[in-house]
């Protein structure tokens, strides 16, 4: 198998995906196998960053409550940079605990509280303890406590705990968007482009989250720019399963062929993702893509999708009206999970809202 070490250093050689990711766990048990705790620290830490990238974080969450226990007993083995660096990840974790709707909100504000108290004792994180708390509000539709988190954050300066200015631009196109802000939603997205923002999820994602902004103000041609832009920059990639729907979504309205074609390329990891927020997110573009099929009267489609996925068939024949009740009946199961845990009806009134994209006027045709 290697040492740990060994396989850490195969490991980073690697794109992120199942490849990389395999060799950190493989890494992981070699330190327990030689009970070596730095070197099963270490190793955990690597597993947090790749198992986030690779979309599967319940793997990172296990890895992060370990790092964080070991941490805690050895403080003297690490310096107090440690403590930093660690409190990073947390901040991954606030994130992550939206995918699952199995986790109880009473586990996840006792996460935020415990990451507001971790950030006071260093010094920092005066502004990014409200910016989480706003995300966990927009996650569960609470509009009230997004708005107070929002205008905390607002007035907060930033320090070594911030994301980066890309993330934290993106985060205020996302509130407007919750707040049923079109208009203020596509102009900071529009302000990010002009000033060139980037890290590694941005624009890629900000180019598929506009589009459903884009689309009820009528801005097709905008739209069409930004899916062209964007579409590349996500395609494939497990990571970027919610913007992926967002391009669904978009195809679902303006060409069904290319939409039906980029459905078949993404479902299967969309199935497979145990990352159930945006399983339910392609779950919703899936809802509407068959619904305009349908409407469309189309009864059959023919779809190259992997044979894992639910409802395989050999032949590649599909009944449209069967695949449009199987994503909505998957779609309101998950949301209602997730407004059940988090005790608000959010989520379920997103189907109604995503479906209700195909009822917008479209663009006459030259």
């Amino acid at each position: 198998m290697g040492t740990a070490q060994d396989l850490l250093e195969r490991a980073e050689a690697l794109s992120h995906g199942p490849e990389r990711l395999a060799l950190v766990e493989d890494a992981v048990r070699a330190a327990d196998l030689a009970r070596d705790g730095e070197a099963g620290y270490e190793a955990r830490k690597e597993l947090i960053y790749s198992a986030t990238y690779a979309g599967q974080s319940e793997k990172m969450l296990v890895a992060f409550a370990w790092c964080r226990t070991y941490l805690d007993a050895h403080p003297d083995e690490f310096g107090p940079w440690e403590q930093r660096s660690l409190t990073w990840f947390h901040k991954w974790v606030l994130i992550a605990t939206h995918h699952f709707p199995q986790i109880p909100l009473e586990r996840i504000r006792d996460l935020h509280a415990d990451y507001a108290r971790r950030v006071q004792d260093l010094g920092l994180g005066a502004g990014t303890v409200p910016y989480f708390r706003m995300s966990l509000a927009m996650h569960r539709g609470d509009l009230d406590d997004a708005r107070v988190a929002f205008n905390l954050w607002q007035f907060a300066r930033r320090d070594a705990l911030s994301d980066c200015p890309a993330c934290e631009a993106q985060a205020i196109a996302d509130y407007h968007e919750f707040l049923g802000d079109d208009e203020g939603c596509v102009t900071q997205v529009q302000r990010m482009l002009d000033r060139h923002m980037t890290c590694s999820h941005i624009p890629h994602s900000t180019h598929g989250m506009v589009l459903p902004a884009l689309l009820r103000l009528g801005r097709w041609d905008e739209a069409r720019r930004h899916h062209e832009q964007g579409r590349d920059m996500v395609a494939g990639d497990p990571d970027h399963l919610t913007p992926q729907a967002r391009h669904l979504e978009y195809l679902s309205l303006t060409d069904p062929a290319a939409a039906v074609e980029w459905y078949a390329r993404h479902v299967g990891w969309a199935e497979r993702t145990s990352e159930l927020d945006d399983r339910l997110d392609f779950h919703l573009a899936g809802a509407l893509l068959f619904q305009e099929l349908e409407r469309a009267g189309h009864t059959q489609t023919t779809l190259a999708v992997p044979q894992d996925v639910p409802g395989h068939r050999p032949d590649g024949r599909y009944d449209v009206r069967g695949r449009h009740a199987y994503h909505a009946a998957q779609a309101a199961d998950l949301a209602r999970r997730f407004d059940e845990r988090n005790g608000l009806e959010h989520h379920t009134l997103r189907l109604e809202r995503t479906l209700a994209l195909g009822t917008l006027p479209r663009p006459a045709l030259p």
